[in-house]
């Protein structure tokens, strides 16, 4: 819900972006731009010569809702961007930006991923059959430590992401829906 001013929450104007960023790629499709299908619908170039745009498709029209449409996305994301970084949360008892603390989750999961790969890694010993006898490798890292290790990252994680998640649903970005 919008405040007073007619501006959006965080997490109101993502979810706005997302909405912005599907209807442009719908538009594109109709006119050989970037789109997941393998041709447009409606372009001068198509193999399909017994196509032709239906009486209500205005492509004037359409084009023109575009272009808005690419504009306004570009300013909310501008807003967006500001909001990420003029936010402060508490995160480790100093203030970080909502931007920072992005990519300190981006790490954060790269670091769980490495550590998870450790976990594994630890939790068996290798035993080499040779000539009669058997060879011991004992894993390079304790197991009880990655592990511990691992699950100290993941609630690092948990407590950044729930601190994000707080912040997009107080801090307001300067943008209006029109």
């Amino acid at each position: 819900m919008p405040d007073k001013k007619g501006n959006l929450y965080l997490y109101e104007a993502i979810e706005l972006r997302s909405e912005y960023d599907r209807h442009v790629e719908l538009l594109e499709s109709l006119f050989g731009g970037v789109s997941t299908k393998k041709r447009p619908i409606f372009h001068a170039d198509d193999e399909d010569k017994d196509k032709e745009p239906a009486a209500d498709f205005n492509q004037k029209e359409i084009e023109s809702r575009l272009k808005k449409l690419q504009t306004r996305r570009v300013k909310l994301n501008q807003e967006i961007q500001k909001t990420n970084f003029d936010t402060q949360i508490e995160y480790e008892g100093t203030k970080i930006s909502i931007a920072e603390a992005l990519e300190i989750r981006k790490n954060l999961l790269g670091d769980i991923k490495t550590v998870a790969g450790r976990v594994e890694k630890s939790s068996y010993r290798r035993v080499i059959h040779k000539e009669g006898r058997d060879i011991v490798q004992e894993p390079r890292h304790k197991f009880t430590d990655t592990y511990k290790e691992y699950q100290d990252s993941l609630r690092h994680l948990r407590n950044l992401v729930t601190r994000i998640h707080a912040a997009n649903h107080s801090a307001m970005v300067n943008y209006k829906d029109e």
